[in-house]
């Protein structure tokens, strides 16, 4: 019977990656990994030895398995790509960044000062004994300075991702089927927007407001 590691070194070499090599043999990933850099096997493609070579000298496994699989995509792919992420990254953003209203504040411990505990105290298993604060200092982000960031980093985010649309509506087929979906991401950016002119509009009037009251 042929050995379990021969048949996976055959099989990377057909262009299976380490996660279906595992599943495949019922190993882990790690031992994939183990046998690729133990036993050196190495996918060469014809006259891109040598820079296969370095590649294998500074890049982990798995940038070189990314590279590969990327092997046989175009520009216009990769700048479709970048769409996807980047409008994934600015309707992520509005998640992270939401803010519920003007009284919505996060505090956060910065720095903390204990009392020195007593050398009869004794750890048990490991644990330390609860010790007295003496001093705290925390950090504050109030509602109308996270909104400002999140707005301004939207505006740029937005902005990057147009340019990436243009970039792609200038190389891509006028039948590409893609550009159906490019219609409807630059409908949701323009009323995001239209939501940002607002919330800028809303965020200065309250500034305005709070420096008259404070006054």
């Amino acid at each position: 019977m042929k050995d379990k590691r021969i048949e996976a070194k055959q099989d990377y070499m057909k262009g299976m990656t380490y996660q279906q090599i595992a599943d495949h043999y019922n190993v882990s990933i790690h031992t994939v990994k183990s046998w690729k850099r133990r036993y050196g096997w190495q996918r060469q493609k014809g006259s891109s030895k040598q820079a296969h070579s370095i590649f294998n000298q500074f890049l982990s496994d798995e940038t070189i398995e990314i590279m590969e699989k990327m092997g046989g995509r175009t520009s216009l792919d990769i700048i479709w790509d970048q769409i996807q992420i980047q409008y994934a990254a600015i309707i992520r953003a509005q998640r992270i960044m939401y803010v519920e209203d003007q009284a919505d504040m996060i505090k956060e411990l910065k720095k903390a000062a204990y009392m020195p505990s007593s050398l009869e105290e004794e750890t048990i298993e490991g644990i330390q004994p609860e010790r007295d604060i003496t001093a705290e200092e925390f950090s504050f982000q109030f509602s109308w300075d996270r909104q400002a960031t999140f707005l301004n980093a939207q505006s740029r985010a937005m902005g990057e991702l147009r340019r990436l649309i243009k970039q792609f509506e200038e190389l891509a087929h006028a039948k590409d089927e893609r550009r159906l979906r490019l219609k409807q991401i630059e409908l949701t950016i323009e009323k995001t927007k239209k939501a940002v002119r607002e919330e800028k509009e809303e965020d200065l009037h309250i500034m305005i407001k709070r420096k008259e009251d404070n006054s």
